[in-house]
């Protein structure tokens, strides 16, 4: 189970461009990568993410630490040096699951909308929350991932979210869902948010 610690991952700039380079000596896949660093298997449960920068591994470990009560976050089993061990989400990406779909389900939104307030509760002040950074695990329920600089980082009405839906054709739907399920909110993005910029 140790294998992991051989595999090095390194960001590199090609043509312009900053690529991941990823050096796997080992039978582990390969889940999921960024520009952060990758994901791999550990087990059925059980996944690592091995970081570029050393930093990043201890902010993302303090974040699900942070995290830990709200079950809104993979749970945590151990920070290294240069990576996080941690659940192992089974279920499509957001982005993915709702690609092709005429309609975001009520309840999505609402998930949404508690996971974003959850993370700001517990000291979160970076809520980026891309749709691609949120799981669909079974019985459609949401976990939120990738919060290296969720503690860090003061940038708590990121767009990016709200980016990728308007590129789906959800974000109409999604708002008009937000202000009946929950008006303050939807308040707080109107004030602080440029909806005609995204």
């Amino acid at each position: 189970m140790n294998d992991f610690k051989l595999i090095r991952v390194e960001r590199i700039e090609k043509n312009g461009k900053k690529e991941l380079l990823i050096h796997n000596p080992t039978t582990l896949k390969l889940i999921g990568a960024g520009s952060q660093g990758a994901v791999f298997q550990l087990d059925e449960d059980i996944c690592v993410k091995i970081y570029v920068n050393p930093n990043a591994a201890t902010k993302e470990g303090k974040a699900l630490e942070a995290a830990k009560d709200t079950h809104i976050v993979p749970r945590l089993y151990e920070v290294g040096p240069n990576y996080v061990i941690m659940e192992y989400l089974k279920g499509p990406n957001l982005k993915d699951f709702l690609k092709g779909k005429q309609d975001i389900p009520e309840s999505i939104t609402e998930q949404i909308i508690m996971i974003r307030k959850e993370l700001k509760r517990v000291g979160f002040i970076r809520i980026k929350t891309s749709i691609g950074h949120f799981v669909v695990t079974k019985g459609n329920v949401l976990k939120a991932i990738d919060h290296s600089d969720g503690l860090t980082m003061n940038d708590p009405y990121n767009p990016k979210m709200f980016r990728d839906l308007k590129k789906l054709g959800l974000l109409d739907t999604f708002l008009k869902q937000a202000k009946k399920i929950d008006p303050e909110s939807y308040e707080e993005w109107q004030k602080n948010i440029d909806f005609n910029a995204i």
